[in-house]
């Protein structure tokens, strides 16, 4: 309802002609759009998790979308300084990119680089160098792909059978997390979990390694994006972060070490899964990072913590409608509920 109610306030004001002096606005030029993606499917990835997930068809559009709008689209750290010094170019956008799946290097990246447009790309680095699927969503993915069967039996990992609908999947997938969690499972012996899972569920896991699905880029591939040109950031080393200021330096220091090995100069951070704590700020600050960004929806002003900026996932679900208003302006004056991001935990 709310939704609904939304587009109409959004198809009048382009109807009328108010997002077009919007987005021509002093208004507009003091605010900066960065705009946040995960995926980008290259076998049927977008069906299982169309918040994760878009098809490079999608990516494409969009980038289309945002020349018709006329936007300048500008690499991350030139916009977080000329936002905060009152520079920006009218209707400033920056792209992002979550995590750095291999579909990012083999099926993204030519996209942006087509269009001419800047990325950065938040690289989640342990997975970079064990270069096997992500465990959570691939277990997601798994269960997902053997939904045909009515059940899952599987004394080892679960203590009774679950129903493979949609609700038993995501229990499944959380009792499976579990498992490896409490038995304090090696990136090893998860990946050696995770095909046992697949021959439960009758599919062919090595044939999806083959593939690369919901694998990572290599520490080669990533060296190779950011002599392209990629930004190539900190998204931490094992997508968490802590409460101890301690563990988060360490835990930065280890994604540091990878980032620079890959010819990158990182200094913008953005937390995982969106997640982050009151210490974050101060901790990212101290630490010497120039910005953080979230998944909390908005545009970015000169007056905005430059450790808590806000992004807009675009996702599956969002209209063409919703897309053209949040890059007018439009879009961000009105209420707006928390977007998840649609990562999960690697």
């Amino acid at each position: 309802m709310l939704k609904q109610a939304k587009l109409a306030v959004l198809g009048l004001a382009a109807a009328t002609g108010m997002s077009r002096l919007l987005a021509d606005s002093s208004w507009r030029q003091q605010r900066l759009l960065i705009l946040c993606y995960h995926g980008i499917s290259r076998y049927d990835e977008h069906e299982w998790d169309a918040s994760l997930y878009i098809t490079p068809e999608r990516l494409r559009h969009r980038m289309r979308l945002i020349v018709e709008e006329r936007c300048n689209v500008l690499p991350l750290a030139e916009a977080v300084n000329r936002l905060q010094s009152g520079t920006l170019p009218s209707r400033a956008v920056a792209i992002t990119f979550d995590d750095g799946y291999y579909d990012f290097c083999s099926v993204a990246y030519p996209i942006l680089e087509s269009f001419g447009f800047p990325v950065t790309l938040y690289l989640t680095t342990y997975y970079v160098e064990y270069n096997r699927p992500v465990f959570d969503i691939m277990c997601s993915y798994l269960l997902w792909k053997g939904r045909g069967r009515q059940s899952l039996h599987w004394p080892e990992a679960l203590p009774t059978p679950v129903a493979l609908d949609a609700i038993g999947r995501q229990a499944a997938t959380n009792l499976i997390k579990a498992f490896a969690s409490a038995r304090k499972l090696s990136g090893q012996e998860k990946d050696l979990l995770l095909g046992r899972l697949a021959a439960r569920l009758e599919i062919d896991y090595e044939d999806l390694c083959q593939k690369r699905v919901l694998h990572l880029v290599t520490a080669e591939e990533a060296r190779a994006l950011s002599k392209r040109g990629v930004d190539l950031e900190y998204h931490t080393h094992r997508h968490r972060v802590y409460r101890s200021r301690e563990l988060m330096f360490a835990e930065l220091n280890d994604s540091r070490a990878r980032l620079e090995s890959y010819s990158a100069h990182p200094q913008h951070f953005c937390y995982p899964s969106g997640v982050f704590l009151p210490e974050h700020p101060g901790y990212l600050a101290d630490y010497g990072m120039r910005s953080a960004t979230t998944c909390l929806p908005g545009l970015c002003a000169a007056r905005t913590n430059p450790f808590l900026l806000p992004r807009l996932v675009d996702t599956t679900g969002m209209s063409d409608l919703e897309f053209r208003a949040w890059l007018a302006g439009t879009a961000s004056l009105l209420p707006a509920r928390n977007q998840p991001d649609g990562a999960q935990s690697i």
